[in-house]
This record gives C-alpha cells, structure tokens and sequence, in this order.
C-alpha cells in the first residue's frame, strides 16, 4: 500500500507560536480493533438497580480481567469474592466524596469520543511504525484519586486502564485531597486534564513497548527517553511540543531557546558518563526543576536533549526503522552518529 505524505500545520494549544513539524504519514486506510469500556458507567448502572449482585456477577463474563485488577488493585473493596462484597461496594460507590468525583467525571467526560478520537488516531500511526502493533482494549474508570493510566492483559491482547478522576483539569483541586502526596504537585497536576489523555496512554504504551535503559549513565537514559519521546512525537503528531514534553509553554520555549547552554552545562559538569542516580534524577525523571540551571529550567532537561539527539540520528539516517531504533542500544553511537549540534539562539 502506498502511503501519501502531507504537511502538517500544528497549533500551539499552550499559549506558544504555531509550529509546522515534519511530514506525517496518512493513515486513515489503517484498521485499529480495540472495544472502549465505559467501566464507571457500567458499575454505577448496575449499582443502581435492583438486581445488584446478578449484574456484578455478568461483569466478569465480559470484563473479567479488568475487574479482578479493579477491585483487587484499583479499588480494593473489603470482602471481594465473597457474600459482603456487595454491600461493601455499594456502600463505598454512593459515599458523599465518591458521588461528587462521579459527577465531576461524567460532567467532563459524558462523552469520551474526542477523547477516543485521539486515541484511535494515535494507535493508526503506531499501526504505521509498528505494523505488528496490537492496540490495547481502552477501560475508564475511577480510581478514588489512586491511579492514571496502567497497562494489563486483557485475555488476548493487553487492555489500558484510564482513571478519568485524574484528568479532571486545573480547576479541580487535587492537592486538598493530599497536601502532601508529592503526585498532587502542582508541575505534575497541570497535566492532568484531557489534553495529556492520549500522550499519557501512548507513553505508556511505547514505555512498555522500548523497555528499560541499556545502562546507568546520564547519556544512557538521555538517549533511551529521547528514543520513547521521538516515538511519541510521531504517533501523536498534531499534539504541541509542550504535550509531548509535558511542559508548559514557558518551560517548553525555555529549552528550545536554551538548547546551547544545557549541552555546556551537562559537559562542564561531567554528567554525561554520570552513574550517580542522586546527582542525575532530576534531569531525567520528574521534578520541577533542574539543579544548577537557570530557576526557568524545568525538570528532564537531559530527556529534552536526548529526544533532539535521537531526532537529529534519524534524520541522517532516514532509513532506520523504528524496531531499528528501539534496537540499537548502543547509546554512545547514536550521540557519534548524529553529529547533534545544540541551536543558537
């Protein structure tokens, strides 16, 4: 099949100049199979009715993978399996908060089909770049502000679980249900809205799919998360580089116009060939901020240059796979080949 290219005009959604990237693939011939499962709704119709125990007994017919992870895992409700577990659950469902974060769920999400639309586009392209590709069974749920986003198998193919009471949006607020849980932390809560759904469950998946780092060093990680954000970027190309970074639009301009004086940085300071996990965590692992740079650095800087790195190798290699990618672990080569310059700005 003969795949046609266009230009793709992307708008900047996070305050920034629009931005045109490389070409993009056309991919609306590709078939993706996958059922979506609105699992909250499911749950709450069936508590509402007056044959509560047949109905939570169906569910494991049609669902039963993720309904053992579900109240096993996500939302452990005393008495599972058993003859109490059902008053448990009731109980627990119709409590004054878990009404409220249902409401909030179904007020924003009632209608998750922009949603799955950019899911579904995202799984074309992965279909493009990985033709064995299987796309992953969608599941909503809630999750009692526990968990995000989450792989399983889902009988013959893997299932992704997507806690929508995490994506409710700036507005929601998060961090007075746990001042101190560091996951509520406003550079991390920012993303927690509908527009980082798909790039969080792509990440997921490509993280799954890339495996770990080949390595302890800075430049080992740098290159390996560089290698998941080059993938992302092209299955998710109509999302802004502040999406795929999870950065804001300050933070995203920032390192594009800083890309010189994080490359000096990182040399100056012998963190490349770096094994200490205390002293290169924050360049490549969440935190909102990046030490010994300017206060307007984010954090995963190092995750910034590895993916220009990455970018830069395949551009002068153009005929590298991205199964190729994925396997070429060797990440001092991939620094040598591309020949990566930072940009002066």
């Amino acid at each position: 099949m003969r795949y046609l290219y266009i230009i793709a005009v992307v708008l900047c959604i996070m305050g920034c100049n629009s931005e045109v990237k490389e070409e993009v693939p056309d991919v609306s011939n590709i078939d993706v199979k996958y059922k979506t499962v609105r699992f909250e709704l499911i749950l709450t119709n069936i508590l509402k009715s007056s044959e509560k125990a047949l109905g939570l007994q169906m569910i494991p017919q049609t669902h039963g993978h993720f309904y053992n992870i579900y109240f096993e895992k996500v939302l452990p409700v005393k008495g599972f399996g058993s003859r109490e577990f059902v008053t448990n659950l009731d109980s627990l469902w119709h409590d004054q908060e878990n009404i409220k974060l249902y409401n909030e769920v179904t007020k924003m999400y009632g209608d998750f089909k922009p949603q799955q639309k950019e899911i579904d586009q995202a799984y074309r392209y992965m279909k493009f770049y990985f033709p064995d590709f299987v796309p992953p069974n969608v599941y909503t749920f809630i999750s009692d502000l526990g968990n995000q986003v989450f792989l399983f198998p889902d009988k013959d193919k893997d299932g992704v679980g997507i806690g929508l009471d995490m994506f409710l949006g700036d507005e929601f607020p998060y961090v007075q249900f746990s001042k101190e849980n560091p996951a509520f932390s406003q550079y991390l809560s920012r993303t927690f809205n509908s527009d980082h759904i798909a790039r969080k469950v792509m990440y997921l998946i490509i993280d799954d799919m890339v495996g770990p780092p080949i390595g302890d060093r800075l430049l080992d990680h740098m290159i390996h998360n560089g290698k998941k954000l080059y993938i992302l970027d092209k299955v998710l190309p109509m999302a802004h580089d502040s999406i795929v970074m999870e950065y804001s639009g300050e933070e995203t301009e920032w390192v594009k116009n800083s890309e010189l004086s994080m490359w000096a940085f990182f040399f100056d300071q012998d963190l490349f060939y770096e094994t200490n996990s205390m002293k290169i965590n924050k360049y490549v692992n969440d935190s909102p901020d990046s030490p010994g740079m300017p206060s307007e650095a984010p954090g995963r800087t190092a995750n910034y240059m590895g993916w220009q790195i990455v970018k830069a190798y395949m551009n002068k290699y153009k005929n590298t796979s991205m199964d190729q990618l994925i396997q070429l672990n060797d990440t001092q080569f991939i620094m040598d080949k591309s020949r990566y310059k930072p940009k002066r700005r």
